[in-house]
């Protein structure tokens, strides 16, 4: 009995659901401040956290037992691994990186559309019908054949 009572309740919710007030919803909800089309909930992003990086830092500068910082601990670990260690190379590659900067790498972008751009609009023409560019003989040819077509 209970069932049947709210399967009724629902159908008697959607039956004014679909009869609305003639007035248009509000944008922004009821109070106005809430979401509006076009624009983000949360424009500024995920707040960052320097949680990680700044008890890394704390901890560096720790000073150990014998004196020196965990920072100094480190770049001597960092410098026996590249003068004696079996990971030279990746050592020394992540020292001259901290002291020189990485290496700047260049990606070369071909301009497709230069020799594109030197193309006459017969030759265009005739690669569009042809599928292929035209031999210098094959664009005085189809340049006469359209002359021809235009005048009759």
């Amino acid at each position: 009995m209970h069932q049947n009572r709210l399967s009724s309740e629902r159908g008697i919710n959607v039956a004014n659901n679909s009869y609305q007030p003639g007035q248009p919803k509000q944008l922004g909800g009821i109070t106005g401040r809430g979401f509006l089309p076009g624009q983000s909930g949360n424009p500024n992003g995920r707040p960052r956290t320097r949680g990680l990086v700044s008890a890394l830092r704390s901890k560096v500068s720790e000073i150990g037992t014998d004196g020196r910082s965990v920072e100094d601990q480190l770049v001597s670990v960092l410098l026996q691994e590249a003068l004696r260690g079996r990971q030279r190379l990746a050592a020394v590659e992540i020292i001259f990186d901290r002291l020189e900067g990485r290496a700047r790498q260049q990606i070369e972008v071909a301009d497709i559309t230069k020799e594109l751009r030197q193309k006459s609009d017969d030759e265009l023409r005739f690669h569009l019908e042809n599928d292929r560019w035209p031999e210098e003989n094959e664009l005085l040819e189809s340049a006469s054949g359209r002359e021809n077509e235009t005048e009759e």
